[in-house]
């Protein structure tokens, strides 16, 4: 059986196994220090680096923000001159329509203007010629001007036109001057009552007592002769008429010639027939007609009774109207 160890040795063995023990922590606490510096160095190195990365992280976004900032700013200045250019487009294009309204509010007013004057020359002279001179240069300002807007008025002052020309022509100006020249004409008429001229005088007589007491017994016959006058009257029923009735008989002719004038321009064809009728029937009652002066008034007179002097149809309102609602849609 073994002998149990002393009691020194056990305790040196106690002390021997705790030396190591604590040798063995000291070891391990020494590693784990070393361990624990390492990681504190590899975490301070982390650390440094961490913080670099985010000093850096920090100016990059700083400089991010200070570049959004700019593009921002830049951005806000583009949209700022986008919306002034903007605005200065719609600015310019209301501009230009109110340009080019105020001009097609120009051309439609003169064309109007035109058709006015061509409507006064139809009815105060019955000038058609004038009216289509007028009317061709409407359609001509249209046609210039190419708009589709004014198409219609464009047709409507076509038609116009064809009809126009269409009409029977009614020669107001040929009819103003005959009536003038038959106005010129009166005081030439010779009235039905009217005497025969005096004869001439006789020539005096040179020679001897018998061409003396010839030419006295002539001169006592032509004065015996102007005593009694004998004259063939186409309408004997009429009394004789002294000068001044002669005078007013002339005046009343010329008035009436002075009113058929005044009847044709006003496009009065009742009127103008009766006043042609009645001068023609004065000229041929009170004046003589078997004058050459007589018989080329009278002739004058008929060719006139059956003249045209109302043109039917001659206006264009078709055209005035039209104008006016294109000025109207203008506006």
């Amino acid at each position: 059986m073994a002998e149990p160890m002393p009691a020194s040795r056990l305790t040196w063995l106690a002390v021997a196994l705790g030396g190591a023990a604590l040798v063995v922590t000291l070891g391990f606490s020494w590693s784990a220090y070393d361990r624990m510096q390492g990681l504190e160095i590899q975490l301070a190195r982390r650390i440094g680096a961490f913080d670099a990365a985010s000093q850096e992280a920090r100016a990059a976004a700083k400089a991010a923000n200070a570049a959004l900032a700019d593009l921002q700013g830049r951005l806000t200045a583009l949209e700022s001159r986008a919306q002034e250019t903007q605005n200065q487009q719609l600015a310019l294009g209301a501009m230009y329509q109110d340009i080019a309204r105020s001009q097609d509010e120009r051309v439609v007013a003169d064309i109007e203007q035109t058709l006015l004057l061509a409507q006064q020359q139809l009815q105060l002279a019955g000038n058609v010629k004038a009216a289509l001179i007028g009317l061709d240069a409407a359609a001509t300002r249209l046609a210039q001007l190419d708009k589709p807007q004014f198409n219609g008025l464009r047709d409507t002052i076509a038609r116009d036109m064809e009809r126009l020309r269409l009409l029977p022509a009614a020669d107001i100006v040929n009819l103003n001057a005959r009536l003038d020249a038959l106005i010129q004409s009166v005081d030439r008429l010779k009235p039905e009552s009217e005497t025969a001229p005096a004869p001439a005088p006789l020539p005096a007589a040179h020679g001897g007592a018998v061409a003396t007491l010839a030419h006295l017994s002539g001169e006592a016959w032509e004065e015996f002769k102007s005593l009694v006058r004998i004259t063939r009257l186409d309408h004997p029923e009429l009394p004789l008429m002294a000068p001044s009735q002669v005078y007013f008989l002339r005046e009343n002719l010329k008035l009436r010639l002075l009113s058929a004038r005044l009847a044709a321009l006003q496009r009065d064809e009742t009127t103008f027939r009766d006043d042609i009728a009645a001068a023609r029937d004065w000229t041929a009652h009170y004046f003589n007609r078997r004058d050459a002066a007589t018989r080329a008034v009278l002739s004058s007179l008929d060719d006139m009774r059956d003249a045209p002097v109302v043109l039917q149809d001659a206006e264009i309102d078709a055209s005035l109207k039209a104008v006016r609602a294109a000025r109207g849609k203008g506006r």
